[in-house]
């Protein structure tokens, strides 16, 4: 007995021995401790953890009164503060505003990390985020998108202002394509300038977008899709397997029988004709797609931002000059015509279906002259049904596999980014909690406010 009791002493003394040894302080090491762990993973608070960060990484993840850290080594201590993974917005449009800069600056220090932009001037982005790699700007990481469509969007002035110097419809970002299209090379060329994605966005038929996957998918790269790309609707998208469906208010033309060319069609002409407020979200229709969404792995990012009263009702966060030069006023007109209140009913039931329904929800604002918070999506997904946890899953760890930087980004683990938001209060007790930024850390590096 006396023996076992000395193996067993010794085995705690080599491992907490190899704990501390494990915790020097080389490089660029500090040590989080006493903090609540929101562990999206695995749906779970964590309580009394340390984390100990390397450099830009997570080097581990111990319980506070079970790990023993080097006397020289950074400690601070986040007693009664919670952690949760940097928050990522799947939906934004940074190509419009001038002040990008500034408002990536804004991201960052309200705990967003990481942004999906979704259609732009590849060049810009490329330039924004090499001056964040050199420490030249503090913002939220850009993983950016090259828009592909038919010959009718042509129309739209946006194919034009995002890529300045080449005929529109030709620019590796903002690319038309028809049947006759050599697709292998779209996507090589798409590659080439940095994009993460190809957004498909109008007027692209549902054999062509089959194919336009297969080739995308082969070069690594993901697709992001309307979830009408009229004239396909959002099951030819799902039978195409893209890998994000956006927008709630879409998906409604899944009943529809004759779908309009383009999207700037659909706006003027079909939209304002839908029953939003008696379309029954739990028609044949829409349980079959959700079937075949959950089976295919895709996300829904139902950028339930893009269409609540409740915060078209509010102050806005940011200043209105860029409405000025609106190229899209053409499709802000349009909305007049709109029953806005039975659209954002409509947004929330069919994002609270699918949610029922086991599909993976993403979250993003869809914000494209004035700065939306991620904050406000992840409490519009817990107002139609998801968990508080679930809601800020949708906004971390669904993001990342969105974006597909699910194996290093979106929660906190062992081995991943040092991308964390510290909160100082439980947004588990209260969603609204998720507002309460202490500070940010990026890469291992904290981003904190003064004012």
């Amino acid at each position: 007995m006396r023996n076992l009791i000395i193996v067993i002493v010794l085995t705690v003394f080599t491992t907490l021995y190899s704990d501390a040894l494990a915790q020097t302080n080389s490089g660029n090491s500090f040590a989080l401790t006493n903090a609540t762990i929101i562990d999206v993973e695995n749906s779970r608070q964590m309580e009394n953890m340390t984390i100990l960060i390397q450099d830009d990484k997570i080097k581990s993840i111990k319980s506070t009164d079970s790990i023993i850290l080097e006397s020289n080594l950074k400690i601070i201590d986040l007693n009664g503060k919670f952690i949760i993974p940097g928050l990522i917005d799947s939906h934004v449009h940074l190509f419009r505003p001038k002040n990008r800069k500034e408002i990536l600056s804004k991201l960052l220090y309200s705990g967003v990390t990481s942004v999906r932009d979704m259609g732009g001037d590849a060049r810009i982005y490329q330039s924004l985020n090499k001056e964040i790699i050199d420490g030249n700007l503090n913002g939220s990481d850009i993983y950016y998108s090259a828009t592909i469509f038919g010959p009718t969007f042509l129309k739209d002035p946006r194919t034009k202002f995002a890529a300045i110097g080449f005929e529109p419809g030709s620019a590796p970002w903002m690319r038309l394509i028809t049947d006759e299209t050599n697709l292998e090379i779209i996507v090589e060329d798409a590659k080439e300038t940095g994009v993460t994605g190809l957004k498909v966005y109008s007027n692209v038929s549902p054999e062509l977008l089959l194919k336009l996957t297969e080739f995308a998918h082969k070069k690594g790269l993901k697709v992001w899709s309307h979830s009408s790309i009229f004239p396909s609707k959002p099951s030819d998208a799902v039978n195409a397997s893209v890998d994000v469906l956006s927008h709630s208010i879409g998906m409604i033309f899944e009943l529809e029988k004759n779908m309009p060319l383009s999207f700037n069609e659909s706006i003027r002409k079909s939209v304002p004709l839908q029953d939003f407020k008696n379309t029954d979200v739990s028609a044949p229709e829409f349980i079959e797609l959700f079937e075949k969404m959950k089976s295919n792995n895709i996300i829904f990012e139902p950028t339930l931002s893009a269409w609540s009263m409740k915060l078209r009702n509010s102050k806005p966060n940011n200043d209105t000059k860029s409405q000025k030069t609106n190229p899209t006023k053409h499709l802000s007109n349009a909305a007049g015509k709109m029953d806005l209140v039975a659209m954002d009913s409509w947004a929330k039931r069919i994002t609270k279906a699918a949610y029922n329904d086991g599909v993976m929800i993403a979250a993003g604002t869809d914000f494209n002259s004035n700065i939306k918070w991620v904050q406000d999506e992840i409490i519009l997904l817990n107002e139609c049904g998801l968990t508080n946890i679930e809601s800020i899953k949708a906004a971390t760890l669904n993001n990342a596999k969105a974006i597909g930087i699910e194996n290093t980004h979106g929660s906190v683990a062992i081995g991943k980014k040092a991308n964390l938001v510290i909160l100082s209060k439980n947004p588990l007790e209260n969603i609204e909690n998720i507002r309460t930024v202490f500070s940010v850390y990026k890469n291992g590096i904290e981003y904190k406010r003064t004012d």
